[in-house]
């Protein structure tokens, strides 16, 4: 019986999604969307001494979950937003959105990338603002943010999916991990702790759940 329509257009969108899983995995063809977009912001931090950070989706097929994501979101240092707007025509972006707050939008060609900026706020009643890159650990070129910090931008979000995202992590991580996120945390915000030690006690659950079945 011949595929239908509906399931090859189904194949193909997913077939695209996993697109962000091998670009971060290394196992991608040149001509990924993803890793192109990747390979032009590696190229204009490099070129303009930029420093970009990567959160969000690809940080997390980073640090062992393979989420699938249709974007890019990168943290930009305060300074270098301006600058980001001016330059990212010269590597092959395009401006989408421009936001008076920072959180402006680049495409490119069908690959959105989100801007995170230093000093805003994931959402409105975050009690922390968005660290910049250096502070996220990457000073220099393009890099992921630290797990430990990439935990606490996912926390500040308040979102289902980001809670999510950081279950699925931590199921992978070692003790050692998870305390050194856990020091981190404390550090930053008590109410941060506190989400983090539900999530870490879901993912935990979650891990000898799935090793029972196995």
């Amino acid at each position: 019986m011949p595929l239908s329509d509906e399931i090859f257009e189904a194949l193909a969108t997913l077939s695209r999604r996993a697109e962000s899983v091998s670009a971060v995995m290394g196992t991608a063809n040149s001509d990924n969307r993803f890793t192109v977009a990747l390979e032009a912001l590696e190229k204009l931090a490099q070129d303009q001494s930029m420093p970009i950070a990567i959160v969000g989706g690809l940080a997390a097929i980073h640090y062992g979950y393979p989420a699938v994501t249709e974007d890019i979101d990168v943290a930009i240092a305060i300074e270098h937003l301006e600058i980001l707007l001016d330059v990212a025509p010269r590597y092959g972006f395009k401006v989408a959105w421009r936001a008076q707050s920072g959180w402006h939008t680049l495409t490119h060609n069908d690959v959105e990338i989100n801007i995170v900026p230093e000093g805003g706020r994931a959402k409105d009643a975050s009690p922390t603002t968005i660290p910049s890159p250096m502070q996220l650990g990457v000073p220099s070129g393009i890099g992921y943010a630290s797990l430990p910090r990439w935990t606490e931008l996912k926390i500040s979000s308040g979102r289902q999916k980001d809670r999510a995202h950081v279950v699925e992590v931590l199921k992978k991580c070692d003790s050692d991990s998870i305390e050194v996120i856990r020091h981190h945390l404390a550090n930053v915000h008590d109410n941060y702790l506190q989400l983090f030690e539900q999530l870490a006690t879901q993912a935990e659950e979650e891990r000898q759940q799935e090793n029972k079945r196995r």
